[in-house]
């Protein structure tokens, strides 16, 4: 039987006990009725993770670390620039991104994405997003939670020096060349990059393509933003774990 798992920030373990936040306490108590003794698994979302007894003390729910669990393999990082979208559409492409192994995720605002997220309610937003990414890993059983940054202008993501040194992919329904995924795997990085649902703006595509990136239709069919992600995360996914992999470099 699959152990239950639960989140647990890494600050909140101390000396091979953690105490579980009051939602995730709640949760595992009064939902689950797990009771003392009983063996579970409690992760922090940046790659740790523990197989883990359950202490129940009055109101308070403390875990005891038994044996830390096997860390995510190492493999290519997956990063997804994706341009703002409607809030539900945009949650949802969170979630089965989480799910299909995404490390990073950079919103951008885009010419004709037609989503702008006032200043002052950003950081509840990034709140959210994080949360459901962090439900998400728990469902999926992943160690790791992706990063999530703060909304980008497509500009300021392109200048981005970091991500230089990256295979970097733009999805693009006119482009000429259309992907062939075995060809693709040519650092530890990748990024991918989806266009808004009003699509990507022409003097948007030329920038990236002088920034580095390599426009390239997905398939033959207009896809949605969500759809696109979602499709090119599975595909890379796929040729990562079943595909035999050349030596990685960085270049």
């Amino acid at each position: 039987m699959t152990r239950r798992r639960f989140y647990v920030p890494r600050d909140y373990l101390h000396e091979g006990i953690a105490v579980l936040p009051s939602g995730q306490a709640h949760h595992l108590r009064d939902v689950l009725r797990i009771e003392t003794g009983e063996i579970v698994e409690i992760f922090d979302g940046s790659g740790r993770g523990y197989v883990a007894e359950v202490l129940l003390q009055g109101s308070q729910v403390r875990i005891r670390v038994l044996q830390p669990l096997p860390a995510d393999a190492s493999r290519v990082r997956l990063i997804l620039g994706a341009a703002l979208i409607k809030s539900a559409k945009f949650e949802w492409m969170l979630q089965k991104a989480t799910e299909l192994g995404v490390d990073e995720i950079i919103p951008l605002m885009t010419c004709f994405s037609g989503v702008r997220i006032p200043p002052g309610k950003i950081a509840l937003r990034l709140q959210r997003w994080d949360r459901l990414m962090k439900e998400a890993s728990k469902q999926c059983r992943r160690l790791a939670s992706p990063r999530m940054h703060a909304p980008l202008t497509f500009a300021d993501f392109l200048a981005k020096k970091e991500l230089s040194t990256a295979t970097r992919l733009l999805f693009y329904e006119k482009a000429s060349e259309p992907w062939r995924p075995d060809q693709t795997i040519r650092s530890d990085r990748i990024v991918l990059c989806i266009g808004p649902e009003g699509g990507w703006e022409g003097g948007e595509i030329e920038r990236a393509k002088e920034a580095g990136y390599t426009p390239l239709r997905l398939g033959p069919w207009i896809l949605r933003a969500e759809t696109a992600a979602i499709a090119a995360l599975s595909i890379i996914q796929h040729q990562l774990c079943n595909a035999a992999l050349p030596t990685v470099v960085a270049h």
